[in-house]
């Protein structure tokens, strides 16, 4: 009987799609982050200017225990792709600034980061957890979104079919 119910449930939970051909891709929201160096980015300034480069947006939480594994990875990719065009963007939430920025100092990340102080970036991008990673390409679409640490595999793999 045991084996029955796993083929039963087995056939009734979505495979995994790798390029997520169920669904076309969607439009990232356009936003505006104050960056903790002083500046702001802002992606639809980004995307207009900076025509075919991908982005990364990096949702995570000082507080966070996956965000603090990721945080290397994430820096280690940044600098193996940066003189590809890519651009990696943290956006910490549900959290404060001086703790956002310790973590940012502590994990020596160097992309522009900042903290959404008023939830609007959580919100319209549908955030439910930490981290998020959004993988948006060139055109402003968001090709891939992965819910939890992310690996460096996981990072190039995605990036390499965007460039």
């Amino acid at each position: 009987m045991l084996p029955l119910l796993f083929v039963v449930v087995a056939l009734l939970l979505p495979g995994c799609d790798e390029n997520g051909a169920d669904a076309p891709p969607q439009p990232a929201a356009d936003f505006t982050l104050e960056l903790f160096s002083g500046e702001s980015f802002q992606l639809s300034q980004h995307l207009s200017q900076n025509g075919g480069r991908p982005l990364v947006v990096n949702i995570f939480a000082s507080w966070c225990i996956p965000c603090k594994a990721e945080a290397p990875v994430l820096e280690k990719v940044y600098q193996e792709y940066r003189q590809r065009g890519v651009l990696v963007i943290g956006v910490a939430v549900q959290d404060t600034e001086s703790a956002a920025r310790e973590f940012v100092a502590e994990h020596g990340i160097t992309f522009p980061t900042g903290l959404d102080a008023d939830g609007s970036i959580k919100k319209s991008y549908s955030v439910y957890g930490v981290p998020q990673t959004f993988f948006i390409d060139s055109d402003g679409l968001i090709r891939y979104v992965h819910v939890g640490g992310v690996t460096e595999e996981l990072l190039i793999h995605e990036l390499d079919k965007m460039l």
